[in-house]
């Protein structure tokens, strides 16, 4: 029976390591400017509330569209890129982040910032399936974990420039941060003219194994969505309410999290193909519970600050794990990626939203400490396959 894989269905336009680096390299390039449109509320919400007059349980309410959004969006570029393969959908993703970042930054109060969330998470939830599809078809068939370290490189790098964009926005005007995000986008679509790359080869994929789309994959990325859209979008927040820092301050030190997320997820990969995605899976959570407890247990200092930069860089080191998991039961469907995705991110929405809501009337610090053990399920469902 042959492999039709999408890692294994790639064409013959390849270097000697079996990786298509142009193509590969521009697709990435939309991932990073879909995933900074995504992430700049987080840094600048504590400035944009001030100007807006918002209050904690808006920024849930934000933060929990953004999520649904997502979710949603993915289910759509999912049922999408089975008929029109996973160019259009990358475009169409870019188009929805430029739309979304112009209603950002002329906002005037928390409708309309809602509204541009739901263009921002169009973006990334369009992007993510057919985004996924290709980076496995133009990775060779022997280097499946290291393309999925590298492809969270660039979502890392991405979380690293809105991180930045949220510390200069915080002195500079945070609707100037949303002007570039939306220029980048620009780029990007602009960029994605060049890629090259043919139909997915093979039948129709048939229906979606809703079974194994429940499955590890899910799992996995669900305990991450948790952390990344419930907890980190908090932890500036946190940071500026609890430790009394500035939010030029507050936004840097998400920034060093997001740096130090990129050789997470290269660490994450390269664990994932010597010990196996579900010992891997297993070692980052032992981490997170740790620093994720740390940093909001701990009084303010720079060694919490520590504390909080790692648990937020390792946080992103599950979704590479998370996504070959994905790719190897079930990377042929679209419909299933986009499921896949959408399930993690509903956990994530949810997570956001109760988060804030329960924030505000008991404090955000119980509230987080809490969610820093959601990782502890990955212990357990995460035993290896005998």
């Amino acid at each position: 029976m042959a492999d039709t894989s999408p890692v294994r269905a790639a064409d013959d336009r390849t270097s000697g390591d079996g990786v298509q680096w142009f193509a590969f390299t521009l697709v990435c390039a939309s991932y990073l400017a879909v995933t900074v449109g995504e992430q700049l509320l987080s840094p600048l919400f504590p400035v944009a509330r001030d100007e807006l007059g918002l209050s904690l349980a808006d920024g849930g309410i934000a933060f929990g569209v953004l999520t649904a959004s997502i979710a949603v969006a993915n289910l759509i570029g999912g049922a999408w890129l089975t008929r029109t393969g996973p160019l259009t959908t990358i475009r169409a993703s870019t188009v929805a982040t430029m739309i979304g970042s112009v209603i950002a930054a002329t906002a005037d109060g928390l409708g309309q910032l809602v509204i541009a969330q739901v263009f921002m998470g169009l973006g990334a939830g369009l992007f993510f399936p057919g985004g996924l599809q290709l980076i496995a078809r133009l990775a060779g068939p022997n280097r499946r974990g290291m393309a999925m370290g590298i492809y969270g490189v660039a979502f890392s790098i991405a979380l690293t420039v809105a991180a930045v964009l949220g510390a200069a926005g915080a002195s500079q005007g945070w609707r100037i941060a949303f002007w570039i995000g939306g220029g980048i986008a620009v780029v990007a679509l602009a960029a994605s003219g060049a890629i090259r790359v043919g139909r997915e080869p093979g039948p129709h994929p048939g229906p979606i194994d809703w079974r194994a789309v429940a499955g590890l994959p899910t799992v996995v990325g669900a305990v991450g969505a948790v952390c990344q859209y419930g907890s980190i979008p908090f932890l500036t927040t946190y940071a500026v309410d609890r430790w009394g820092l500035r939010e030029a301050s507050a936004a840097l030190l998400l920034a060093a999290g997001r740096v130090v997320s990129i050789a997470a997820k290269l660490v994450a990969g390269a664990s994932a193909d010597r010990i196996g995605p579900m010992r891997s899976a297993q070692r980052t959570s032992i981490v997170l519970i740790a620093t994720g407890l740390g940093w909001v247990l701990l009084p303010g200092g720079l060694v919490t600050y520590a504390i909080a930069a790692i648990f937020a860089g390792t946080v992103s080191s599950l979704f590479p794990i998370a996504n070959l998991l994905a790719v190897e039961r079930f990377g042929r469907h679209g419909g299933a990626l986009g499921a896949y995705r959408s399930a993690q991110i509903g956990f994530g929405a949810l997570a956001g939203f109760a988060i804030g809501l329960v924030g505000e009337r008991v404090g955000l610090r119980p509230v987080l400490a809490v969610a820093a053990c959601a990782p502890a399920v990955l212990i357990w469902v995460c035993r290896p396959e005998r």
